[in-house]
C-alpha cells in the first residue's frame, strides 16, 4: 500500500496541508509519518500558526524507511515538535504529558495522513478515540477548576481540625487481605438488591458513598466505612438528615463541603484520604511519608473502591454502580438518596427529561449518549459519566484485583464478572473476622502535630501577604503604563526594560516558598488566562505595552481580592485548629 503519491508526492503533501483551514495558533497531532512530505508541507504553509506539532506513528519501520529516503532536515530541527512511535493507544495520551494543558487552553487539530490510516485503520482509529478521550477528561477537570476556584483550598483549610485528629492511610493498607469487600454506590438498581447486604454480617467490610445512608438509615443497615469526596454544598444533603454516623468511619476527602466534617468534627472515627494532588496538605502534613495516600479518582464511587483496594480487599463487588440511567424511565439514584429525580422514557432522538428536586435541582431535558449494558442491551448516560466509567475500567486494570459487578443493571464495566449481587454473596462470604480486624484499627489512632501545622500555615500566610504588597507595586506600574501610553510614543526598548521589571515582580510573587500550596488551583485561572496568546494587531513594543496592560489590569485585580480572601480564610483556619478542642 502506497504511503504517498508515486507521482508527485510534494504537490499530493501540499494539498492535504492547503486543506487544513484555521486563522489563529494552535497544537497540530498528526495522525502517521509515512515519508514525511505531508510534514514538511505542514510547517512551510502553516509554520506561523503550529504552537506545537505532536507526530504518532505506529510501526518505527516506517520512521527508518523515511529517514532513509527523504530529507527531512527542516523537521527534525524543528522546535515543539514531539515524536510519538510504536505506542499503544492508551499509552499515548501519558506520552503527551505536558501539552495537554496546552492542548485545552489553545485547543488542537487532529490530522490524519490517509495512507497511514490505510495501512493500520484500527489502529489510528482506537489512537484516535484515545486522544478525544482524554482531551474531554482534560477538558471536565480543568472546568472543574474553573468553577470550584477556591472553594476546593478553603475546604482544605477549614477542614483541617478534623484531618489533624484522623487516622492514616498507612494503618489500613492491607487491613481487610483475606475477606472480600463491597462497594456500594447510589446507582437506582440498588432499590432491587440492597436487602441482601444483611447476609454479610461479620465476613466482608461494607463501603458505602455518602449518597446511599439515607438508604442505610431507612434499611436499618450498618456501613463500616462512608466515603464522601464532594467540595460542593449539595453534597451536605446526605448527611444533612443523618444524626450519628455510629461506629462507621467516616472516609473523606480533604477537599469535601467543610459542613460534613464541621457537623461531625467530634466524631471519634475520621480517615481522611490524601491522594498527593494537594501541595497544602504535602507542606502540612507531610502526607505521602507520614499519612499515605490514595489515587485521586473523579467521583465519590470510585474513590471508594480505591480505598477498597487499598485496604486488601479481594474480591471487590461492586453494588449500584449503574452510572447509567435506566432507559424506560424510573429515577436517577436509588429512591431513598436526597438528590434522587425521576427520569423519562428515552425518546427517539435520545432526549431525556429529568424532574426537578426542590431546593436541590431544577428540572432539566438534553440528549444522552448510549453505552454498553450490563444486561447486553445499550443504555443512556451522560458524557461525565461516561468518563467515569473508563476511568473506573482503567483502575480495574491497573491493580488487577478481581472485581465482581453485582449491580444488576445500568453501565457495563471491562475486566468485570457479572452476577446477581446474591450469587456474588454465596460464592465469596467465607470466614468471620472482618469486625475483629476493623477493631484493630480503630485501637490505632494518631494525632497530628498542632504546633508544626500552625508555624507552617503562619509561614504561608506570610507568601500570601507579600503576594499582595507586590500586586499593590504591579498595578502602580500599570497606572504607569497607561500614563505613558497616553503621551505619545514609546521605544522599544523602554518597554523592553517595563516589562522585564513587571515580569521579575510576577515571578516574585508566585515563585515564593509556601504561596502555591496555600493557594492551591485556586489561582490556576488566573495562571491560565496569564497562559493564553491573545490576538496583537502588530508586533510593535508600544502595541505589546497596550495588550499587557488590558491583560494584567484583569489578572491583578482577581489577584488582589483572591489574596485578601485567604488571608482571612487561614487566619480563620488558625483559629479553629488552635481552638478545636476547647
Amino acid at each position: 500500500m502506497a504511503l504517498h503519491s508515486a507521482y508527485d508526492p510534494l504537490r499530493e503533501a501540499a494539498r492535504w496541508a492547503e486543506g487544513i483551514e484555521g486563522a489563529d495558533p494552535t497544537n497540530y497531532i498528526v495522525l502517521g509519518f509515512g515519508l514525511g512530505y505531508h510534514l514538511l508541507m505542514l510547517l512551510k504553509t502553516h509554520a506561523k500558526k503550529i504552537r506545537s506539532l505532536i507526530i504518532i506513528e505506529r510501526d518505527p519501520r516506517i520512521l527508518r524507511l523515511a529517514l532513509n529516503a527523504v530529507d527531512l532536515h527542516a523537521l527534525l530541527s524543528h522546535q515543539d515538535t514531539d515524536w510519538i512511535i510504536g505506542a499503544t493507544p492508551e499509552e499515548i495520551p501519558e506520552r503527551i504529558g505536558a501539552r495537554r494543558t496546552d492542548i485545552i487552553l489553545h485547543n488542537c487539530k487532529i490530522l490524519p495522513h490517509e495512507p497511514s490510516v490505510r495501512c493500520f485503520p484500527q489502529y489510528y482509529q482506537s489512537v484516535r478515540k484515545s486522544l478525544l478521550d482524554a482531551i474531554t477528561y482534560d477538558e471536565i477537570n480543568l472546568r472543574t477548576t474553573f468553577e470550584n476556584q477556591g472553594r476546593n483550598q478553603f475546604n482544605i483549610l477549614m477542614n483541617l481540625p478534623s484531618i489533624s485528629r484522623g487516622y492514616t492511610l498507612q494503618d489500613c493498607e492491607g487491613l481487610f487481605k483475606g475477606f472480600p469487600g463491597i462497594v456500594v454506590a447510589a446507582g437506582p438498581s440498588l432499590d432491587r438488591n440492597i436487602d441482601w447486604l444483611r447476609e454479610t454480617q461479620d465476613r466482608a467490610p461494607v463501603l458505602i458513598v455518602d449518597t446511599v445512608q439515607t438508604t442505610f438509615l431507612k434499611k436499618g443497615l450498618k456501613a463500616d466505612f462512608v466515603i464522601t469526596g464532594d467540595p460542593t454544598p449539595l453534597n451536605f444533603s446526605h448527611f444533612e438528615k443523618i444524626p450519628s454516623l455510629g461506629e462507621s468511619f467516616l472516609a473523606f476527602h480533604p477537599e469535601v463541603n467543610r459542613n460534613i466534617t464541621q457537623k461531625f468534627m467530634r466524631h471519634p472515627y475520621l480517615l481522611p484520604l490524601f491522594d498527593g494532588e494537594s501541595p497544602l496538605l504535602e507542606y502540612l502534613f507531610d502526607a505521602a511519608e507520614s499519612y499515605g495516600e490514595l489515587k485521586r479518582a473523579m467521583n465519590v464511587g470510585h474513590i471508594a473502591f480505591n480505598l477498597a483496594v487499598h485496604m486488601g480487599c479481594a474480591p471487590i463487588i461492586l453494588v449500584g454502580f449503574d452510572f447509567a440511567f435506566p432507559k424506560n424511565g424510573g429515577t436517577t439514584h436509588v429512591k431513598d438518596a436526597a438528590v434522587s429525580r425521576t427520569i423519562n422514557a428515552v425518546q427517539a432522538d435520545g432526549t431525556v427529561e429529568v424532574g426537578g428536586k426542590e431546593g436541590l435541582a431544577k428540572a432539566e431535558s438534553g440528549k444522552m449518549m448510549m453505552v454498553p449494558g450490563y444486561d447486553g442491551d445499550w443504555v443512556p448516560t451522560t458524557v461525565p459519566f461516561s468518563q467515569y466509567i473508563q476511568a473506573l475500567e482503567r483502575s480495574i486494570e491497573e491493580y488487577g484485583v478481581q472485581v465482581i459487578d453485582a449491580t444488576e443493571g445500568g453501565a457495563a464495566f471491562k475486566g468485570t464478572s457479572r452476577m446477581t449481587f446474591k450469587e456474588a454473596l454465596e460464592q465469596t462470604l467465607g470466614k468471620d473476622g472482618a469486625s475483629q480486624r476493623l477493631n484493630t484499627f480503630r485501637a490505632r489512632g494518631k494525632t497530628a502535630d498542632l504546633i508544626i501545622i500552625e508555624r507552617r500555615l503562619r509561614e504561608g500566610l506570610d507568601a500570601i501577604k507579600k503576594g499582595l504588597n507586590n500586586c499593590e507595586k504591579m498595578e502602580t506600574m500599570l497606572r504607569e503604563w497607561r500614563t505613558l501610553l497616553a503621551k505619545g510614543p514609546i521605544t522599544d526598548a523602554e518597554v523592553s526594560r517595563q516589562w522585564k521589571t513587571f515580569d521579575a515582580i510576577w515571578l516574585d510573587t508566585i515563585q515564593t516558598p509556601h504561596f502555591d500550596a496555600v493557594l492551591g488551583t485556586s489561582v490556576h485561572y488566573l495562571y491560565y488566562r496569564r497562559q493564553r496568546a491573545d490576538p496583537v494587531p502588530d508586533e510593535s513594543g508600544v502595541t505589546f505595552l497596550r495588550c499587557m496592560c488590558d491583560k494584567y489590569e484583569f489578572i491583578i485585580s482577581e489577584m488582589k481580592g483572591l489574596l485578601r480572601h485567604f488571608i482571612q480564610v487561614v487566619d480563620l483556619s488558625i483559629a479553629q485548629l488552635t481552638n478545636k478542642g476547647e
